[in-house]
């Protein structure tokens, strides 16, 4: 995954990538564990999993199927998230494993627009839509910190 997503750890979420076809859809896996620092604090009582990291996953699956439907980021660019609307339908809990299945809707300029259903097994957890976009990480101005 390190080849086509710029994220380390903690912040990648998909484990695996088990299907694709460029320009068309990615289908990927992330395996909820309750070690995932993103359970540590959210909900002792009734730990679930934070739909703001599932839309991460969505995210990044995105990352990777742009970048397969064009070409891989430069070491001087950055791919961001433009925009996402998201739904939840149920709860995601350590244990379940997520399948992520990705389209890709369409390519305008450096402007990437993608959809996607989560599943656990047959149960639909969440849906999303989003925009990727191709910058130069010199564009972004001076670093802050």
């Amino acid at each position: 995954m390190k080849k086509w997503l710029r994220h380390r750890h903690p912040m990648i979420y998909i484990d695996r990538v088990t299907d694709h076809e460029p320009g068309v859809f990615l289908k990927s896996l992330l395996s909820v564990s309750g070690n995932l620092d993103a359970i540590a604090g959210h909900f002792p009582e009734r730990a679930i999993f934070p739909g703001s990291h599932l839309m991460q996953a969505f995210a990044q699956s995105g990352i990777i199927l742009y970048q397969l439907s064009t070409r891989p980021i430069e070491d001087d660019e950055l791919t961001l998230i433009g925009s996402v609307t998201s739904r939840f339908t149920l709860p995601v809990v350590p244990g379940d494993q997520v399948l992520f299945d990705v389209r890709a809707n369409r390519i305008v300029g450096n402007a990437f627009f993608f959809s996607a259903r989560a599943t656990v097994g047959d149960r639909r957890v969440a849906a999303f839509k989003g925009t990727l976009t191709r910058t130069r990480v010199e564009a972004l101005g001076p670093q802050l910190w």
